[in-house]
């Protein structure tokens, strides 16, 4: 009898079944790598734009003349929602510019805590699940000409201190000012936890009068593949800076 070559029909189907097993097996290897890959990458991006946020509203806080945290007694422009509250709280900060002629100015400066859905699209991603679960900061400048007050010019002879205009005197008694108006907002950084579940009831600004101090404390939170993450995983990213020119 002549022996047949090949394979059966019944060794090619259990040929193609466990070949099938290995692909998917393949496919599920490389698909948990990439969303590792995703989520690695994405968490990476979340600590550096912490790092931006704070390094930048640090060197502010470093060169400024007043320093205010509010979280009751300051209204950000006009209209309901506006007022700085411990979940929406201000960072209020003066700070010494120049300007184009070489001229010494003063600029107030508000750094506040608000919910991503106050923010308008051109100035954010779509993302339907951070509208609701995440705070943006953004900043408030009195460089705008509808600005109150607006920044403070100082005079021939004048220094911050005895400078006689309205806006000066209005920076200079910082902590009794109780409204700012006609300020664009402008983002600073998107996908922070929310003022009031950071971790450990902790606040985001923290002034203390007898060091000059201020302490930021920001935690980053996003939906990466359908999980949510937060930078640092645990606790929250905390920066201490001086204000080194406060009287």
């Amino acid at each position: 009898m002549k022996v047949q070559d090949g394979l059966t029909l019944v060794e090619i189907l259990v040929a193609m079944a466990i070949l099938g097993i290995v692909l998917a097996l393949i496919i599920n290897w490389q698909t948990q790598t990439l969303q590792l890959t995703t989520r690695t990458s994405a968490q990476a991006q979340q600590l550096a734009d912490l790092n931006d946020m704070t390094g930048y509203i640090g060197d502010r806080v470093r060169s400024a003349v007043r320093v205010r945290v509010a979280t009751s007694g300051l209204s950000v422009n006009s209209g309901s929602g506006n007022a700085c509250t411990t979940s929406t709280p201000c960072l209020v900060a003066v700070m010494p510019e120049y300007t184009s002629a070489g001229t010494q100015k003063f600029v107030l400066y508000v750094y506040r805590m608000q919910d991503r859905s106050a923010v308008s699209t051109d100035d954010k991603t779509d993302d339907s699940w951070a509208e609701n679960n995440v705070q943006v900061l953004r900043e408030y400048r009195s460089t705008d000409t509808s600005s109150t007050p607006i920044s403070c010019l100082l005079g021939t002879g004048e220094t911050f201190e005895t400078a006689a205009a309205t806006p000066c005197a209005a920076m200079r008694n910082l902590s009794t000012l109780s409204s700012v108006s006609g300020l664009q907002p402008y983002l600073v950084s998107d996908y922070l936890t929310p003022s009031n579940t950071l971790p450990s009831g902790a606040s985001p600004f923290v002034y203390t009068a007898n060091t000059r101090s201020t302490t930021i404390t920001v935690q980053s939170r996003k939906q990466v593949s359908g999980v949510i993450k937060t930078v640092p995983a645990t606790g929250a990213y905390t920066l201490t800076v001086q204000a080194r020119n406060v009287p």
